[in-house]
């Protein structure tokens, strides 16, 4: 398995409704998070990440980030009504190739996620900043 970056996003985009999306713009079934090795399904991309962190439904620009798999996947999650004015809608972005236990990285993965995905990142309400410490 490759540890090339690559920036997935999960949420709404030009309409209601949330989708994990590819670099290349596919989405739905065509963007499936096991086919790029990501550890987390749909369930957790889905709200389930916040949920389990119980973190208040209130949209803020807070991001909240987690890793897992292998090689090292970061997840960057937030609240999100942004597109989808919905109760429990949220954002995220799901980034491979940078190494959360080396200082700075998180939040270079969230720069390269950014980067990759500016439609998202300057629709926001609020500024996407992270809501605790990074290492």
């Amino acid at each position: 398995m490759t540890t090339e970056r690559i920036a997935l996003y999960f949420g709404a985009r030009e309409r209601a409704g949330h989708y994990l999306w590819d670099p290349t713009g596919r989405y739905g079934l065509l963007a499936r998070p096991e086919l790029y090795g990501c550890p987390w399904d749909l369930a957790l991309m889905d709200g389930g990440l916040l949920g389990n962190r119980k973190v208040p439904d209130e949209p803020d620009g807070g991001v909240h980030w987690t890793c897992g798999g292998h090689p090292i996947w970061i997840a960057l999650f937030w609240w999100d009504r942004s597109v989808d004015q919905r109760p429990a809608s949220n954002s995220g972005f799901y980034v491979r190739g940078f190494d959360p236990l080396v200082a700075g990285q998180v939040s270079a993965a969230l720069d390269y996620a950014v980067a990759a995905w500016p439609d998202v990142a300057s629709r926001q309400v609020f500024p996407l900043t992270f809501a605790g410490e990074v290492p």
